[in-house]
């Protein structure tokens, strides 16, 4: 199949030096519902960043599934920098699955990359004493015969868990869940190897019952310091599901600029850094050349996966 999603366009950072609409503010378009942990991140660092900007950014919560609707809306509106949205990793997974043709550059402008969670793998406490070799060393031994849990199918668990099968060549049984406790809870029982997902694995780590395998964060976590990463495992990847902002298509250099850096400066704000730890978030600063790489990458590397969206049902 045909694909031209998320490929560059050649004139991504050579946008016109178009004249700057004059405005009274921002409207940041959030696919999420208010009061969730992105939301919250997000509020924070509009707060922070309207100072810079010397203007307000209003959050405009519109929560659907995938957010696929507010990219027609973000497509629809003035290159001025007065509307921009936030692009979650779900987003990107909907295209992906769904085969739409969106390329980043011609449909919409990348603004940034600013953030994403803590994920990794959990098993029960008594489980693997070795860690996640032990996990790769039963399930090469026995094939087809451990099984792995995620929240859902296509999810950042379900999605990493299947490359790093890939890249070991393993065959294990993926089976989705509704949510994280109901994971927990068959994991506990023993009716689940290992458990991959977000942050809010921390209770059950926290409380003693389960213990992490691996984190998929660039760098060690400050709160569990002695779990490695799975760059550290060697296997040159990281997943933070991060997200970040873009544009309207033909969006101006600089007005995209000078969102970067009331973002940037946002970032490194006392405040914001409160928040990011409450909620178990880490910085992932990217400009728009880095972050619309990352998602061509990201999405090439899905896509190869074949997580189509009837495995839902």
């Amino acid at each position: 199949m045909k694909r031209r999603l998320f490929l560059t366009s050649a004139g991504l950072l050579a946008v016109p030096n178009l004249a700057l609409a004059q405005k009274s503010g921002v409207t940041l378009l959030v696919p999420f519902a208010e009061g969730g942990a992105t939301d919250q991140l997000m509020r924070a660092l509009a707060k922070s960043a309207s100072k810079a900007l010397g203007h307000e950014i209003r959050l405009e919560n519109k929560p659907s599934r995938a957010g696929l609707r507010l990219l027609s809306q973000l497509r629809a509106a003035p290159p001025d920098g007065s509307v921009v949205m936030l692009f979650p990793v779900v987003t990107l997974h909907a295209l992906v699955e769904r085969g739409v043709d969106f390329t980043m550059g011609r449909d919409a402008t990348p603004i940034m990359c600013l953030a994403g969670g803590t994920y990794g793998v959990i098993a029960k406490a008594d489980r693997f004493p070795g860690g996640w070799r032990d996990f790769v060393a039963e399930a090469r031994q026995k094939p087809g015969q451990l099984s792995f849990g995620s929240i859902g199918v296509g999810s950042v668990g379900h999605v990493t868990m299947s490359r790093l099968m890939v890249k070991e060549s393993l065959q294990a049984v993926h089976l989705p869940f509704r949510g994280a406790a109901d994971c927990v809870e068959a994991l506990m029982a023993g009716d689940l190897d290992v458990m991959a997902g977000g942050a809010r694995l921390h209770v059950a780590v926290d409380q003693g019952d389960a213990r992490w395998l691996s984190l998929w964060s660039p760098q060690r976590n400050p709160r569990w310091p002695d779990v490695p990463t799975l760059v550290e495992l060697g296997y040159g990847l990281t997943e933070t599901a991060p997200f970040g902002l873009i544009g309207p298509p033909n969006m101006p250099a600089a007005e995209r600029q000078r969102l970067e850096a009331a973002f940037t400066a946002a970032l490194r704000a006392p405040s914001v850094k409160a928040v990011m730890t409450r909620l178990g978030m880490t910085e992932d600063l990217r400009d728009a050349k880095a972050y619309a790489a990352y998602l061509a990458a990201a999405a090439g590397e899905e896509a190869a996966l074949g997580l189509r969206p009837e495995a839902r049902q």
